[in-house]
């Protein structure tokens, strides 16, 4: 699970960001399903806003771009190891407008191969949810991804971390990994950028208070989408290492409340 180092509000006013966060539904539920877009196109579907539905995310076709910072490369390569405002500041250019807590996290990735054992809808979405989440075949993401860790954090609830790649690893250049994983090895911690969303979702079968053993866990899915830093993200998990993440956790666009979004942090803050 990852580790907080710093966190702080923004509001991001003036953006000129490629990415945008799309809803749509129909007459009976307008706001229904959730998309983060690149360039007005949909390059994932975040869920929808049930509560009590499973979480899940879902790369799409269509939306191919990068969105990278490119200004900063030698900064974040480096790591930025303190609330560097200005930094921080030009890195929010890349989020949308809205309302953000900025976290800098660190955290080591484990690699996920879709439809294995330690893939989250195989494995913990089925135990909690069962087998009947899209018409009896668990969820394929159409991605591979990232995970950083799983608390138990209450009674009845966990908190699940995901590291979501705006493309795959066969994008990626191996020599640009090797270069990080080196610099992983020798104890440096390059950052990488996110924006992120916190889902809080459970079964509408299970009771407050319902023993978990019969499936009443209560999932807090803390997904970070990775805008910059995919190499750095590939390198750390292959070298068993961690890396610092800035991440731009949008309050106004996650199935939570700002309550929730507040103590998830505090169980970050810990290891």
């Amino acid at each position: 699970m990852s580790l907080l180092l710093w966190s702080r509000s923004m509001t991001v006013v003036d953006s000129d960001s490629p990415l945008g966060f799309e809803t749509a539904g129909d007459e009976s539920w307008p706001v229904w399903y959730r998309y983060l877009t690149i360039h007005g196109k949909r390059a994932y579907e975040l869920g929808n806003v049930c509560s009590t539905c499973a979480f899940f995310f879902e790369r799409m076709d269509g939306a191919n771009d990068k969105a990278e910072v490119n200004e900063l490369i030698t900064r974040l390569a480096q790591g930025l190891a303190t609330d560097e405002q200005d930094a921080v500041a030009r890195i929010a250019n890349m989020v949308p407008q809205g309302d953000y807590v900025v976290n800098m996290l660190e955290v080591t990735p484990s690699a996920v191969t879709v439809g294995t054992e330690d893939d989250y809808f195989i494995s913990e979405q089925q135990e909690t949810w069962g087998s009947n989440f899209f018409g009896g075949t668990p969820h394929d993401p159409k991605v591979p991804y990232y995970r950083s860790g799983t608390r138990v954090i209450g009674a009845t609830e966990k908190l699940f971390e995901f590291l979501i790649p705006m493309y795959p690893r066969s994008w990626l250049n191996q020599e640009q990994i090797d270069n990080y994983r080196k610099a992983v090895a020798s104890g440096l911690k390059p950052t990488a950028v996110s924006v992120s969303l916190l889902d809080v979702k459970g079964p509408a079968f299970a009771e407050p208070g319902a023993n978990p053993e019969s499936g009443g866990w209560e999932h807090w899915c803390l997904a970070h989408y990775i805008l910059d830093g995919h190499h750095k993200i590939e390198a750390a998990a292959q070298e068993h290492g961690t890396l610092t993440l800035l991440s731009f956790l949008a309050i106004q666009h996650g199935v939570s409340s700002a309550d929730q979004v507040t103590r998830a942090k505090t169980f970050l803050n810990f290891r």
